[in-house]
């Protein structure tokens, strides 16, 4: 296919690497795969991404905040590990199934970073992973049209992992 973006705010799977290969043209060497992990959320703050688009807003309002005792580290050191973490295992995932991978871990609200990874890597299509329990019909068909409209992005998917 080409140049297809990730973004996904939890591991891939090695049936997600085989499918997101399958599902864009089967053949992994001619495919690469840029993937996206918001440093913002973390694994309780899709509903509060979710909540911000369907009221428009977005840049950080609604994630999920943490308590974590002075001493420790802080807030945004702990959501940076667990991002690179996800990213480190959704790479390993696509390599392992035969792709060319690579990513980073952007600091901007999980869908904000859409724009910035399309506008540098001119992809052929952009791929939203969002787990299955916030992802109904309405969901899908909304969030997909609002991605289109908001970055100009002709083919877009929006798939439950």
């Amino acid at each position: 296919m080409g140049t297809v973006v990730v973004v996904t705010t939890h591991p891939l799977s090695e049936a997600d690497a085989a499918e997101l290969i399958e599902t864009s043209g089967g053949n992994a060497e001619s495919t690469t795969f840029h993937v996206a992990v918001p440093e913002e959320p973390t694994s309780t703050s899709m509903d509060a991404v979710m909540n911000d688009w369907e009221l428009g807003v977005s840049a950080g309002h609604g994630v999920g905040s943490h308590t974590i005792a002075a001493n420790e580290l802080s807030p945004g050191a702990v959501a940076r590990h667990e991002a690179e973490q996800v990213l480190a295992t959704s790479i390993q995932m696509l390599s392992a199934a035969g792709a060319k991978a690579d990513g980073e871990v952007t600091p901007k609200h999980p869908l904000d970073s859409i724009g910035d990874m399309v506008a540098h890597h001119e992809p052929d299509e952009v791929v939203v992973m969002v787990r299955h329990r916030h992802l109904n019909e309405l969901t899908h068909t909304d969030l997909a049209a609002r991605i289109r409209r908001q970055f100009d992005v002709e083919s877009l998917r929006v798939k439950a992992h």
